[in-house]
């Protein structure tokens, strides 16, 4: 394993499990903020579309493998990707996706967990 695989991994591990636990233990705070970036139009989604973009291309970049277990952060980062491509290219269907969120914590809950595997995942390959 290279070194930038592992900076990767410890990237994925530490931002998924904190990103995880705020979506598990502040899940009216998450729809808040998705509610504020809807009401700023495009711009919130391009604001969505950038984080996501930025993470899942950093991801992708210095994680390849698509051998088992690696493939599944390999595989977060092209969704992260998508996700930014998405919110880039198509900012109204990412709005509607946005509003969603706004309205339904408990989708931050289910977030959260998945992101709590991802960063065990994370973990597991370390």
């Amino acid at each position: 394993m290279s070194p930038v695989e592992r900076s990767v991994e410890w990237f994925v591990a530490i931002t998924a499990f904190v990103i995880g636990l705020s979506h598990l233990l502040r899940p009216k705070d998450w729809a808040g903020a998705f509610r504020q970036l809807h009401a700023c139009g495009r711009a919130g989604a391009f604001v969505n579309g950038g984080v996501s973009l930025a993470c899942g291309a950093a991801i992708v970049a210095g994680h390849g493998s698509w051998a088992w277990p690696g493939a599944v952060l390999t595989g977060f980062g092209w969704l992260l990707a998508a996700k930014g491509l998405i919110c880039f290219l198509a900012p109204d269907k990412a709005l509607r996706s946005m509003a969603r969120g706004g309205d339904s914590p408990r989708g931050f809950v289910i977030g959260g967990a998945l992101l709590l595997a991802i960063g065990g995942g994370a973990c597991y390959c370390l």
